[in-house]
């Protein structure tokens, strides 16, 4: 590589060194996610409603990528032009439970911000009077019984074949 494709090359990657993809697929993605004046993530309505307009792009991304990779991938870059432009993200359920612990009963204590917290994962220390014991029983409890219901509703609909 000669000294003016070196040029190039660094002058490209410095142009879009904030890109999640860099490849000429994903470039107007990043046109679009650039001149979007939003103080937030875009929405996956905006980013569905900005793919059927342009439908060449849509094609193109979609026969490559899942429909929920393109969405992933999309509002990550948006977040990292976000941070690129110094504006200020609204936390987004991805990151933090906030909402899903609002929801809840205000019996229950809320007791975890964000789901990495190491300190809140582990139960088996805790005894059994706890508060915090007996909440994250009564969670398991519910996420179990939501996944049995799952399991009958997938049995019901694809039933098994007679062997």
């Amino acid at each position: 590589m000669d000294a003016k494709e070196a040029s190039f090359v660094n002058e490209n990657e410095c142009a879009f060194d904030h890109r999640f993809q860099r490849t000429d697929q994903w470039k107007p993605v990043y046109s679009w996610l650039e001149s979007l004046d939003m103080d937030e993530v875009v929405k996956s309505k905006d980013i569905l409603h900005w793919l059927t307009e342009n439908v060449d792009v849509r094609d193109q991304l979609s026969s490559r990528h899942s429909r929920y990779h393109l969405m992933h991938y999309i509002k990550k870059c948006h977040v990292k032009i976000l941070k690129r432009k110094g504006k200020v993200l609204a936390p987004s359920s991805s990151s933090c439970s906030t909402q899903l612990l609002e929801s809840r009963d205000e019996k229950q204590p809320s007791m975890i911000q964000c789901a990495g917290n190491s300190v809140s994962n582990d139960v088996s220390s805790l005894p059994k009077e706890n508060e915090v014991y007996k909440v994250k029983q009564a969670e398991a409890i519910r996420k179990y019984e939501i996944l049995l219901e799952f399991e009958k509703q997938l049995l019901a609909a694809f039933p098994r074949e007679k062997i």
